[in-house]
């Protein structure tokens, strides 16, 4: 009976992940580029945003997919420039392009910059700004400083690319990650105590600063559809995990996950074999960590998971600013920086559910703490298997 009512409060919870944004951070990246002719000074944008993202976004705003020219108009304009023609590039696996040319009457235009910012609030937008080959300081574009003026190295930028702006955009970023703040409390739903909670976070961080500094200098390279996919498949281990040794059944719960992961893999076969071995490997993965966390408790456990997951997560968060041109003598700076202001989030994260999990320990609601972890991990379950779902078909 117990069983039985699990696997149903899953199906429930399927049934109503679905309108959940796979993730809520949102951003694009711009090329501004100008060109004195003889009669005209002429200015190319170049705007890409990760199709994933948009497709959602638009959706989920009340835009069909095929409305992208409909959505695209109007969106970018100038009072000291003409637009001459603009289309939109969706052969790109991975993005879609936005592509406009000016002619305008200054060398220095002011732009205002109105994409996407209707759909998420939070977008930024990172751009990268020439004339004829030269180039000029980098900024980002907020929903706060949409108007833009190009060109003018005296411009003092609202968002430039600084130490205390890139920590605010490492903060922001895993606070607008829906998926990374889900994987944050299934790890502290896992932790016993305070010392397997400093192994945890320690794992977490070790993994997550490795992977992201390795990848941003270039020793790693990583397909962004895959390490999302990652991301949703940690969700979804370690949600099992908790479920399973909540209510004693986590043998059941593995072999049952296995084998839906293997359905899934045989459709990966039948559609994308190239990627067959990629979800075999990960099956097997789940399935041995599942066992091995259901047989032997032990903190190394959780070091170790948190510690190959945490490496998954930080591939993620390099991707966030992996396409943005870092000036080489600042590159190691800015890394600092995104990375203590994620640091700084996921911290504050830790803090807030500590504090709560204290106080109903404190007013002896410990039945309230217990349920509210099991429905809480049961609603992530839903929408890590929403997240595996999805990101499965961005490699198709």
């Amino acid at each position: 009976m117990k069983l039985r009512n699990i696997l149903s409060s899953f199906f429930l919870i399927l049934l109503f992940s679905g309108e959940i944004l796979s993730h809520q951070k949102s951003q694009s990246y711009t090329i501004w580029k100008g060109e004195l002719t003889q009669t005209d000074f002429e200015v190319n944008v170049i705007t890409k945003i990760r199709k994933s993202i948009l497709f959602n976004q638009l959706v989920s705003n009340g835009f069909e997919i095929d409305e992208l020219e409909i959505y695209f108009k109007n969106k970018l304009s100038s009072k000291d420039c003409n637009a001459e023609k603009s289309y939109i590039d969706n052969q790109d696996k991975e993005y879609v392009r936005y592509v406009n040319s000016f002619v305008c009457k200054v060398e220095e235009p002011e732009f205002k910059f109105d994409l996407f910012f209707d759909l998420n609030i939070s977008h930024l937008d990172f751009s990268v700004q020439y004339i004829d080959g030269k180039k000029f300081p980098d900024f980002v574009i907020t929903s706060d400083s949409q108007k833009v003026n190009l060109f003018d190295e005296k411009q003092i930028t609202e968002f430039n690319l600084s130490f205390l702006n890139f920590l605010n955009f490492g903060f922001q970023h895993i606070l607008s990650g829906l998926d990374h703040i889900a994987f944050l409390f299934l790890i502290i739903f896992l932790c016993r105590n305070v010392k397997t909670f400093f192994y945890a976070i320690s794992g977490f961080t070790l993994g997550h600063s490795a992977s992201l500094f390795m990848s941003v200098q270039g020793l790693i390279l990583s397909s962004a559809n895959l390490v999302e996919l990652m991301i949703g498949f940690s969700i979804l281990v370690c949600s099992i995990e908790i479920l399973g040794k909540k209510t004693s059944q986590l043998k059941i719960f593995s072999n049952l996950i296995f084998l839906l992961w293997a359905l899934l893999t045989f459709f990966v076969y039948l559609y994308q074999p190239n990627y067959v071995i990629f979800f075999a490997s990960l099956g097997l993965m789940m399935f041995c960590y599942l066992r091995l966390s259901n047989n032997f408790q032990s903190d190394f456990n959780l070091i170790f998971i948190t510690l190959i997951f945490g490496f998954i997560h930080g591939l993620g968060f390099a991707g966030a600013i992996s396409e943005i041109f870092l000036p080489s003598d600042e590159m190691i700076k800015i890394l600092v920086a995104f990375n203590l202001g994620i640091e700084l989030g996921q911290i504050m994260i830790f803090a807030i559910f500590a504090l709560i999990i204290y106080l109903l320990s404190f007013f002896n609601l410990n039945n309230i703490r217990n349920y509210s972890v099991m429905i809480l991990t049961i609603g992530i379950f839903g929408y890590s298997t929403i997240l595996i779902v999805e990101r499965s078909f961005l490699i198709f």
